[in-house]
């Protein structure tokens, strides 16, 4: 009623068919002619003119892509009322009902930026940032598109520009690179196997199964990047077409962010009070107790796995090279709630992290602007703004309505986060995880794999940005396993062999006419966040070797075991380097060293130890008993002897080992009993009166 008040029924007709959605991102005819038949209005043939009508009914159920027959028949039935009103003549009506449709391919993304478009409109609408266009839904459409003229209560309105901070041209680069590494499968061009397999995937991830033109059943992706300095949101990239898909896989889609949470538990660390050179137990799988069910089995017993072989590593070395058992004992250490903290802080507001320990893993959710938006205060030293996609809203006489005003917050310590920083630019290199991600300047980053291969991510950043990739299944979370992508097969996709290339390639090319920068220089206070910690060296002696080595792992030190030759039974530890232990092998006092020490833990074999027997000719009996002593100090062998005296004319050896048996050099064994010659003086000869009476 009010649109007639103000204008003809022509010109309501005309406004209809310049705004109404045709399907596949087309709103208005002109769209419409561009899409489907890629041609101008005055160049549509009467059938193409009759089919471009039919999806305004129903867009779904009338696709010209998708479904053909449904449009052909509506198409015909156009004609024919066309005929029977005698706007055409029935000779050309039988002439047109006899062409095809020949609907022109799709265009990937019918707009650029058709999801950050529908974002704007939702924000204008609802956002309590944009109340001045009016208290409710109704007065902001009123304020965006205008009174009825004869409204004297009505004053302004309509004639709104919108000013968004996305740059079209790498909006439109991230969306060509996603197309050529993850292109939309159309569900109508699959055959009926392909279809059942897609639907088994549905299947065994208890999802939903959609109608045909909607399955999902190749992994897709999603760019975000944004502004370190102001918060502005550059590129919003959703992997599906708009038409397709209206739910915004970059703004709104919370996955699984991988081993790309783990900044979060270094820097919550870091504020604990540890330091990037600490050392810890690196083996797995290691098994953490929780103070709730955390197993995959319902128990209270964590067990986590990706690890180094019978070794320690520095914290600064596990997160670059991504040491997930390293990071399960990082969290423990600081408490899932330090992390949620330093995590919300950072950036990520609003998506869903639970409290528990494997949320440093990535087991909660994020979304794609969210981590870009956390990843730019390692750019800044923990300098933060919020994103925001509308800069400016003039009216219609070009008056300033509203302008965006950043406001940065220092969300962590500078030292902390430039200390954090280090690890994290040596990802993207050869003894990182990601080397397909490096561009050739100043940068940082940090892969991310979810369990079993269902999301993976690469969150990085430059002095001036920073942009985050994931690629995963849209509607399900389903192993990205033996899977062919770009004319390559893959065995597993992690966070390294997929994102991190897209990364680069997509950076490379939006960062052609950037200036390469540095980051900002270190505050002061860094260095004591690489400080190499002090640990007291536990005592292990009579341990079993495995309680010893974990004892020592435990320590963070880093242990050497060595099996040696003892009496006592195999597997006890009989002596370590360096000991706390005093004579007594009790602990004196505290034995303090830096972590990552080696210690060395001497095992017993259960072999009894031997050597060659040590040269005692010559000693006296005192003697022998100190080289006895020396002799078992170095070798382990302890002996008893016995002796047997034998005369000598020889003055020299009277009172001294002339010989032992078994004699010097040959292999005695602890415990046994050796045998000394000791020279003796022979007796005096008997004496007389020489006969005589």
């Amino acid at each position: 009623v009010e649109l007639e008040r103000r204008y003809t029924k022509d010109q309501i007709l005309e406004f209809y068919l310049n705004s109404v959605y045709f399907g596949w991102g087309a709103y208005g005819v002109k769209a419409a002619a561009q899409e489907y038949f890629g041609k101008s209005l005055d160049e549509l043939t009467i059938a193409e003119s009759a089919a471009m009508f039919v999806p305004i009914r129903n867009p779904r159920v009338y696709d010209p892509r998708r479904q053909p027959e449904n449009v052909l028949q509506r198409r015909n039935d156009v004609i024919d009322t066309m005929v029977a009103h005698d706007m055409i003549t029935k000779s050309q009506g039988e002439a047109a009902k006899k062409e095809p449709l020949d609907i022109k391919p799709p265009s990937r993304f019918a707009g650029p930026a058709d999801h950050v478009v529908a974002e704007v409109k939702r924000q204008l609408l609802h956002e309590p940032e944009f109340a001045f266009l009016g208290a409710t839904t109704d007065e902001r459409k009123v304020a965006i598109f205008g009174c009825a003229a004869d409204d004297e209560n009505c004053h302004g309105g309509g004639g709104l520009k919108v000013y968004v901070t996305i740059n079209l041209d790498w909006q439109e680069t991230a969306n060509s690179i996603l197309e050529s590494w993850l292109p939309y499968t159309d569900p109508s061009t699959m055959t009926k196997q392909q279809v059942d397999a897609c639907i088994a995937r549905y299947n065994a991830t208890q999802t939903a199964v959609p109608a045909l033109e909607r399955l999902r059943c190749a992994p897709t992706g999603a760019i975000s990047t944004v502004d370190s300095a102001t918060g502005a949101i550059r590129v919003m990239s959703s992997g599906l077409p708009f038409d397709v898909e209206q739910f915004d896989l970059a703004l709104r889609s919370e996955r699984n962010p991988g081993s790309a949470f783990k900044p979060f538990g270094l820097v919550a660390y870091l504020e604990s009070g540890g330091s990037l050179n600490s050392f810890w137990d690196a083996r797995s799988p290691i098994e953490i107790e929780c103070p709730f069910s955390c197993g995959r089995d319902g128990s209270n017993i964590w067990t986590v796995r990706g690890g180094k072989k019978d070794t320690g590593i520095r914290l600064t070395q596990a997160t670059y090279q991504s040491v997930n058992v390293v990071y399960a004992q990082v969290s423990v250490a600081v408490g899932p709630a330090h992390i949620i903290d330093v995590a919300r802080r950072m950036g990520i507001k609003k998506s869903t992290i639970p409290e528990v320990y494997s949320i440093i893993l990535g087991g909660g959710g994020a979304t794609p602007i969210e981590m870009a938006s956390a990843y730019t205060n390692f750019a800044t030293n923990g300098l933060w703004a919020e994103p925001y996609l509308i800069e400016r809203i003039e009216g219609s006489d070009g008056a300033v309505l509203y302008q965006h005003e950043t406001q940065r917050m220092q969300v962590v310590d500078p030292a902390i986060i430039a200390a954090a920083r280090r690890p994290l630019t040596k990802v993207p290199t050869g003894a990182g995880t990601a080397p397909a991600a490096n561009i050739g300047r100043p940068q940082g980053g940090k892969t991310g794999t979810h369990q079993n291969y269902t999301d993976a991510w690469f969150v990085g950043f430059v002095p001036q940005y920073a942009t985050a990739v994931w690629v995963g299944y849209p509607d399900f979370q389903y192993p990205m396993r033996d899977i062919t992508i770009k004319n390559q097969y893959y065995s597993r996709v992690y966070g390294g062999t997929i994102p991190a290339p897209i990364w680069a390639e997509y950076m490379t090319d939006i960062l052609k006419n950037v200036p390469v920068e540095n980051f900002p220089p270190d505050p002061p206070g860094v260095n004591k966040y690489f400080v190499v910690p002090k640990t007291d060296v536990p005592l292990v002696l009579g341990m079993q070797a495995d309680d010893a080595e974990d004892a020592v792992y435990k320590a963070h030190l880093q242990p050497v075991m060595t099996e040696v030759p003892s009496v006592e039974p195999a597997g006890i530890v009989v002596g370590q380097d360096p000991s706390p232990a005093g004579q007594d092998g009790t602990a004196t006092q505290p034995l303090t060293v830096g972590e990552g020490t080696k210690i060395t833990v001497e095992v017993s074999s259960g072999v009894p130890p031997s050597a060659p027997l040590v040269d005692l000719t010559g000693m006296d009996v005192d003697q022998v008993v100190a080289a006895l002593a020396q002799f078992k100090e170095d070798t382990g062998v302890e002996l008893s002897f016995t002796t047997i005296f034998v005369e000598t004319t020889e003055p020299t050896l009277v009172g001294t080992v002339i010989t032992t048996s078994p004699i010097p050099a040959s292999t005695v064994t602890f415990g046994d009993t050796i045998t000394l010659f000791i020279g003796k003086a022979p007796p005096p000869p008997p004496s007389g009166d020489g006969g005589g009476g």
